[in-house]
């Protein structure tokens, strides 16, 4: 069978022979969507939580489709990026959309976590297929017999023509629970080709992988695979080679896994996924065929972490660096060595102010940069709701790939920029801070001209304290505090509110952040970013204004946010789920027979919450 890092110098050579320039994009091979599933032999473009994990800005299209050999997340995210440049160059200008909810489908009692992410997969990255394109959610279910993976198509409602008349359609909908009690609690990562996916099935003291084989081809309106009411349950198989069936390997019969979403590495086929337990396992195969199975020998699985709270993230694999990192809920970050773990982890840091309870732990995963102006040292960045530097609250802190135990790269002021804390001098607030993101100049430039944003609290603001938005510079590759007016702004003043992970998308014209937000309220905002953050408009409910969209009110607001690319006709959006059951805006997303108030999935256009 193929590898994929083959077709990877394929994609370079298609982009030439279709008249599109080296330096910006990169296709996929034309295969039609009927062909889909006739093996791995095509690459689509899938967009998962772990796209925002690893990047290399600023670099040359070569250099960048080189390091695609070793993991295509490099040249998926050149290629979002850059499609909205060649748009614009070419005056291709998206459609105005009415002002509503593009749409908004019923999960009934399902939801996807504050921290986690739906999965966007798109056949084909320079242009929308009504059926081949598809969000797959996977869903922590409160109560009753329902799916709790589902798969929507017939996304672009408002292209021309629209797809299925306007209206968007479940084509898949599984409930894929084994074990008493099983939930979906992280998120789920879509195969290279589209055809499978692979996710964790979590019980109160045990986890279990699975790769499910979705239907061939992806239903298209009037056929189903299920419904969000009826689902269909996979057959079981071992090889997971059959549409409609699914593997099911047991990671450990001892501990759960509440936070940490698979990573997969495409070109290995190999998947690695932590657990509460503070274990950090290997598995393979994956995709490409075999039964998955644990990994035992070379050092595998690795004891990361010892801590009171082991609850680990998800792990990010920067091949580059040969190293892992990952954090646990103590607040301490690691690396693992790629190659020969030995057991256990290469290097430890603190990064939270850790044994000082709720908000000191690194809940999301951290951030991978191959950063030009660090080109000999890949740079990782740790998120936390209380840092261990003294006199910093919540913080995001930059180390050296290559960080020792024992390193002079501890966090500290240099390294370590401020979030807020209760009282401004750096106490906790007893909140957390979910991951950030970077601005297009960042993408552009790296560090040299780029800013990191990240969602905090305001400083001073007590505890809980209300949320805050900042944007910091770099000075010498460095995050720095040294602010200008407009880098930041306050969110809401609803004390104790957390912001989902941020999600930037610069589209050609407009460079834009994406964010829910919410405790006992709910919100879905976005800001424009340019050398500063406009302040989203004040949300009330009634109709969505251009950067604020109200969603039922609970902790979190929505789930993480996944995005199209900036396409032609219909592709820029936003996708999430609401994260408690009732209307967007005041539009209902039930259905006949269903809850009157389910949970949302959700589509928002990017340029302006419509």
């Amino acid at each position: 069978m193929r590898s994929y890092t083959l077709r990877w110098f394929c994609v370079a050579a298609g982009l030439l022979l279709m008249g599109i320039p080296l330096s910006g994009q990169a296709g996929m091979e034309r295969i039609s969507p009927s062909d889909a599933a006739d093996g791995p032999t095509h690459l689509g473009y899938p967009q998962d939580w772990s796209s925002r994990h690893l990047l290399m800005p600023g670099m040359r299209a070569d250099d960048v489709l080189a390091a695609g050999v070793r993991d295509p997340r490099y040249v998926y995210n050149m290629v979002m990026r850059q499609v909205a440049v060649e748009n614009l160059r070419s005056g291709v200008n998206p459609p105005r959309r009415r002002m509503k909810i593009d749409w908004a489908v019923s999960l009934e009692n399902g939801y996807v976590a504050q921290n986690q992410f739906p999965a966007k997969y798109q056949f084909d990255v320079t242009g929308e297929n009504c059926t081949s394109d598809y969000l797959v959610l996977g869903l922590t279910v409160t109560s009753g017999t329902q799916a709790n993976l589902v798969g929507i198509n017939n996304l672009y409602t408002s292209a021309s023509p629209a797809c299925n008349s306007g209206s968007p359609w479940v084509a898949f909908a599984y409930n894929t629970v084994t074990q008493t009690g099983g939930q979906i609690k992280t998120s789920v990562v879509p195969s290279p080709d589209g055809t499978k996916v692979a996710f964790v099935e979590s019980t109160a003291g045990a986890s279990y992988f699975h790769v499910l084989v979705l239907p061939s081809p992806i239903p298209a309106p009037p056929s189903h695979t299920g419904t969000v009411l009826s689902p269909q349950s996979p057959t079981s198989c071992a090889n997971p080679a059959t549409p409609g069936c699914m593997s099911t390997l047991t990671i450990e019969t001892a501990a759960t896994n509440s936070n940490s979403s698979p990573w997969v590495d495409y070109n290995a086929d190999t998947a690695y996924v932590g657990a509460d337990n503070g274990l950090l396992y290997k598995i393979t195969p994956v995709f490409r065929g075999g039964a998955p199975a644990l990994v035992s020998t070379g050092g595998w699985p690795v004891t990361v972490s010892t801590q009171a709270t082991k609850v680990l993230t998800a792990p990010v694999v920067d091949d580059t660096a040969g190293m892992i990192f990952i954090g646990d809920g103590e607040g301490y970050l690691y690396s693992v060595s790629l190659t020969s773990p030995g057991g256990t982890y290469a290097a430890q840091q603190t990064v939270g102010w850790a044994t000082h309870g709720a908000g000191t732990g690194i809940v999301d995963p951290p951030i991978a940069v191959t950063d030009p102006a660090n080109s000999t040292t890949d740079q990782v960045f740790a998120f936390t709701g209380c840092s261990n530097v003294v006199g910093i609250g919540g913080a995001v802190t930059q180390l050296p790939a290559n960080f020792t135990s024992a390193s002079t790269y501890n966090a500290t002021t240099s390294n370590s920029v401020n979030l807020g804390s209760s009282d401004g001098q750096g106490n906790c607030t007893g909140n957390n801070v979910h991951a950030g993101t970077f601005d297009n100049a960042f993408w552009v430039n790296g560090s040299t001209s780029g800013h990191m944003i990240a969602c905090g609290f305001v400083n001073d603001g007590g505890a809980p304290a209300d949320p805050e938005m900042y944007m910091f510079p770099f000075t010498a590759g460095v995050l720095s505090s040294s602010t200008t007016p407009g880098s930041s702004f306050q969110i809401n003043t609803t004390k104790g509110d957390e912001c989902s992970p941020l999600t930037e998308f610069y589209n050609g014209t407009t460079d834009r952040l994406f964010f829910g937000v919410g405790s006992s309220d709910g919100y879905l905002k976005s800001s424009t970013i340019t050398t500063s953050l406009t302040t989203p408009t004040t949300c009330t409910a009634g109709a969505p204004t251009s950067s604020c969209v109200t969603s039922p009110s609970v902790l979190g607001g929505t789930s993480g946010i996944v995005i199209d690319n900036e396409l032609s006709n219909g592709g820029t959006n936003i996708y999430f789920s609401t994260m408690a059951a009732g209307s967007v805006n005041g539009q209902k997303c039930n259905v006949s027979g269903g809850s009157a108030n389910p949970h949302c999935a959700v589509k928002l256009t990017q340029a302006g919450l419509q």
